[in-house]
């Protein structure tokens, strides 16, 4: 709820950081709402974590007021590991530090950090190689379109969830369990298996990979109640098939009954 921000605001807050989708359930969270509460305000600083959706959903940095963007480049962009990016609003950069010094390659005749962008926060080697898989990789994506790959994802996991459906009564699924409202990541556990069980399972009976255990994100599993143990999760992408979304349900509906 955007109003649960809008209560925890006080004076001493200079900025509000929010991921755009979880990582453990797919929850998209309400981003313009927020930023329109956020510029209502003035002096406070808007960051915006969309390493899980940079390139599965639209982001429009000026209509949901973001000041600062923080995404990875090997997720839905398609890109290799080791790249990403941050979007600073113009203007800011006047008043953040870079966190590292030296060698960018330009202004050599002065020994101190060029101020301007981007060598302000470009310091040592590029790595060349690495933005060039990530050039081909959202060039690939500009020729779907990031509304076309939506659809797909949104597609299969809608699909997923109806299957899941079926065992409802073995398999709890966390989070909205709305297509609609997420990202193409499910959570979720069988009963009385763990996830790390349910996890070997699958890669060893059906050659499918995933995620179980906490996800980097101990805080999220203890707001949806499945912290130590966390979760398992599947992870669609574009390049899924409908025929996958049900062979993953034949093997949970294997495991159950294994």
């Amino acid at each position: 709820d955007p109003e649960d921000i809008k209560k925890a605001i006080h004076p001493a807050t200079k900025m509000i950081v929010l991921t755009h989708a979880s990582n453990v359930t797919g929850t998209i969270l309400p981003v313009e709402a927020v930023g329109a509460i956020i510029r209502e305000k003035g002096d406070i600083l808007f960051c915006v974590d969309a390493a899980q959706t940079a390139g599965a959903l639209p982001i429009d940095v000026q209509k949901m007021k973001i000041d600062l963007l923080a995404f990875t480049g090997h997720k839905s962009l398609y890109g290799p590991q080791g790249t990403g990016g941050l979007y600073i609003r113009k203007g800011l950069e006047k008043g953040i530090a870079p966190l590292m010094m030296g060698g960018t390659g330009s202004r050599s005749e002065f020994e101190a950090q060029p101020d301007f962008m981007s060598d302000k926060y470009e310091s040592g080697t590029p790595n060349t190689i690495g933005f060039a898989g990530l050039g081909a990789g959202v060039t690939y994506l500009a020729e779907q379109t990031i509304d076309g790959i939506r659809a797909k994802e949104e597609q299969l996991t809608r699909r997923f969830l109806e299957r899941l459906e079926a065992f409802k009564d073995q398999v709890t699924v966390y989070g909205l369990n709305d297509a609609a409202r997420q990202t193409a990541v499910i959570s979720f556990n069988v009963k009385n298996i763990s996830p790390s069980d349910a996890a070997m399972f699958f890669e060893e009976k059906f050659g499918i990979l995933c995620r179980p255990g906490l996800h980097c994100a101990p805080a999220a599993h203890r707001t949806i109640g499945t912290f130590p143990q966390g979760t398992v999760r599947f992870s669609f992408g574009f390049f899924n098939t409908s025929r996958d979304m049900d062979r993953a349900a034949k093997a949970v509906m294997a495991l159950i009954h294994r």
